[in-house]
């Protein structure tokens, strides 16, 4: 059976969108099939309801795949959505941390307000006089309208040995006190770190970001993306 594609944002509720946002999330993060379980967690709901919205409402949308104890994928439908749902919402932070004056800890939660209201017109007349940025205020891609997940740079903190310098390039959760906690120890995109210690068995992670050297738990380092710093 064909499904009809939903082509504006009113063929999809609040909560669908934010369904498809958050897989779209997670395939960004490497996930090629997100357990019920995961999906739970990042929506802070119930796996009871995470399968009720699978199979009873995206799939038959065809916007996601969903098998039984092997979990849950965007269709390329789903992608093409999700992508503009995530645009949006990208878009919205940068609107309010550039022309706004919106701390950067704190877009977040506004512009997930935003996105479900703004049309795909308006999104593009906004990118436009943003002059089209490349990545919202935390680092990541903004996608593009065709919709297509493109490869994100850096890899976790928790992936480097040390010695090591590297360079932020991204944040991939966005949640506030999170957010704020890096806000206080001085880390976001373009801030340079020595990885100094990594301790075995999950343990923290210790850097140095030239005038503060400060030990973070593994739950937190995991959402600093950075690469190699030329030479190192």
């Amino acid at each position: 059976m064909v499904y009809p594609m939903p082509s504006a944002q009113g063929d999809l509720s609040e909560s669908e969108e934010e369904y498809i946002e958050a897989l779209y999330h997670m395939h960004e993060e490497g996930k090629d099939s997100v357990k019920t379980s995961e999906l739970a967690e990042r929506l802070g709901v119930s796996p009871a309801s995470v399968t009720e919205m699978l199979k009873k409402t995206l799939t038959k949308k065809n916007l996601v795949k969903y098998a039984p104890y092997k979990g849950a994928s965007l269709t390329p439908l789903g992608r093409e959505v999700a992508a503009r749902v995530v645009r949006k919402h990208r878009i919205a932070e940068r609107l309010l941390t550039d022309i706004a004056g919106v701390k950067w800890d704190e877009c977040h939660e506004e512009a997930c307000r935003l996105e479900h209201a703004l049309s795909d017109e308006v999104a593009e007349k906004l990118a436009s006089s943003l002059k089209n940025p490349e990545t919202c205020p935390h680092g990541n891609i903004i996608p593009p309208p065709t919709g297509e997940i493109r490869g994100e740079a850096g890899k976790p903190l928790t992936s480097f040995n040390p010695p090591l310098k590297v360079r932020v390039v991204r944040i991939i959760k966005e949640k506030r006190d999170l957010l704020r906690r890096l806000v206080s120890l001085g880390i976001m995109p373009g801030v340079e770190l020595k990885l100094v210690r990594k301790a075995p068995a999950g343990g923290p992670v210790v850097v140095d970001s030239g005038c503060l050297q400060v030990a973070m738990g593994r739950e937190l380092a995991e959402v600093i993306m950075a690469v190699p710093v030329n030479g190192e």
